[in-house]
């Protein structure tokens, strides 16, 4: 199921797969310059969903057994999956993500960051 969540995450409009910032041996998945979401390992996923999501999802979020959520402040939360259904719902956060970070209309989304510019970022991760 990994690799399907991984297919479909790379799909959403203006999401694109590159080195992850926080982990150097794997793949994220980047809106205009963010890292919005990378894999834990087997059936779990951090995405970045920003305060003002998981502020305003808050109550669905924690009564969910599936999400776990960081100390307050924290644009990220951890979810796991391991059942079909859940592929839906992973989808679902990752596309909320995608969105509150995609650039206005009319303006370029910046690209992942490569290079010195991505090692730059981890030393600070």
């Amino acid at each position: 199921m990994t690799q399907d969540l991984r297919d479909a995450m790379a799909a959403l409009e203006g999401v694109a797969e590159s080195p992850s910032m926080f982990k150097d041996d794997d793949l994220a998945y980047w809106v205009h310059g963010k890292e919005i979401a990378h894999f834990e390992g087997a059936g779990v996923v951090d995405i970045r969903l920003t305060r003002g999501v998981i502020r305003s999802r808050r109550q669905a979020l924690v009564a969910d057994h599936r999400v776990d959520l960081r100390d307050s402040g924290s644009d990220w939360v951890t979810v796991r999956f391991s059942l079909p259904e859940d592929r839906g719902f992973v989808l679902e956060l990752v596309e909320e993500a995608a969105a509150v970070h995609r650039p206005p209309p009319g303006v370029t989304a910046d690209p992942p960051p490569t290079g010195p510019e991505l090692e730059r970022r981890r030393r600070f991760h």
